[in-house]
């Protein structure tokens, strides 16, 4: 990946106005609408579709590049767990939404611009059918979806992780088993310089992916699991499971907080539920935006050989 200066993080020309560079190899992916219909597109200057993606995907690694940059130079976000650490809001109990602006000028205009990305990608995908597959017992493993996706950029939080917070920094992965339906948030804490493992390694949050259209995954939360490397003092690696409650449940706390509210004029809340919606999908990445408007851009490691460096 060539080392851009930080003032050429908005300054990336955009696919229309540039012919594609010379080493961007031509990729086809599989599930592309060109295969499906038959036909090869391509834009008004005559490129075709996997021509501009490979060249977006280069300037969105460029520019993932430039915020890191930014972040080392300005610092980054210190977010820790619950509502008092700034992860969850405080009314919804959904996960908070970062502000880039929050840490300079230059980290905001930065992180635009990779949003901004995101967004053409979100044009030219070439999966019509993101949701493909998934959760079938006999073609799961030839769902689009299935696989380890590492974390790139976000926009949430919950999934936003640094050195000088207290829960400290981590990487974030999902991987989802599309023949079980299921998708499975990995968090993997890094030990402290001195090589100390932190109290808690590893998180693990099960999920039940249901397809609900083409582009559309609905997810029902199953539970967690923790995995501590002491207990009570003792370096002991142990796991603890902990139960996220149901739809059904959440619907019966929120039935009973009306009974104790009796009387008084509330507003009616119905708990929404938990879904994103896949924005871009090819064999080495993946956008995503849930259901409270937070951005996801994921990688497989194992197929893009250019974004294993962000992924380390």
């Amino acid at each position: 990946t060539a080392t851009l200066s930080i003032t050429d993080a908005f300054s990336i020309p955009s696919i229309q106005r540039t012919a594609p560079s010379s080493h961007v190899k031509k990729r086809f992916v599989p599930w592309s609408r060109s295969r499906a219909s038959g036909t090869s597109s391509a834009d008004d200057d005559g490129e075709s579709s996997p021509s501009i993606t490979a060249h977006l995907k280069t300037d969105l690694l460029k520019r993932i590049e430039i915020l890191r940059t930014i972040k080392e130079r300005d610092g980054d976000f210190s977010i820790d767990f619950g509502v008092k650490g700034g992860e969850i809001d405080k009314k919804s109990r959904a996960p908070q939404k970062v502000n880039f602006y929050s840490i300079s000028n230059d980290a905001g205009k930065a992180a635009d611009a990779i949003m901004e990305t995101t967004n053409e990608l979100a044009n030219n995908n070439p999966t019509d059918e993101p949701t493909l597959h998934l959760g079938d017992k006999e073609k799961g493993d030839q769902s689009p979806l299935n696989g380890e996706w590492k974390l790139l950029f976000t926009t949430a939080a919950d999934a936003t992780f640094s050195k000088n917070s207290t829960r400290g920094d981590a990487r974030a992965k999902n991987v989802v088993d599309a023949t079980r339906g299921r998708i499975t948030n990995v968090i993997d804490f890094a030990s402290s310089k001195d090589g100390t493992e932190p109290l808690l390694k590893q998180l693990n949050v099960v999920i039940g992916a249901i397809p609900v259209g083409k582009s559309r995954v609905e997810l029902r939360f199953r539970y967690a699991k923790a995995v501590f490397t002491r207990f009570f003092g003792w370096k002991r690696r142990w796991s603890l499971y902990i139960p996220v409650p149901a739809p059904f449940v959440t619907r019966l706390i929120v039935f009973f907080s009306r009974i104790f509210r009796f009387g008084k004029e509330t507003e009616k809340r119905v708990p929404p539920k938990a879904y994103f919606d896949v924005l871009y999908l090819d064999d080495q990445l993946r956008v995503h935006r849930t259901g409270e408007d937070n951005l996801f851009v994921q990688a497989k490691e194992d197929a893009w050989e250019e974004a294993r460096t962000f992924l380390a």
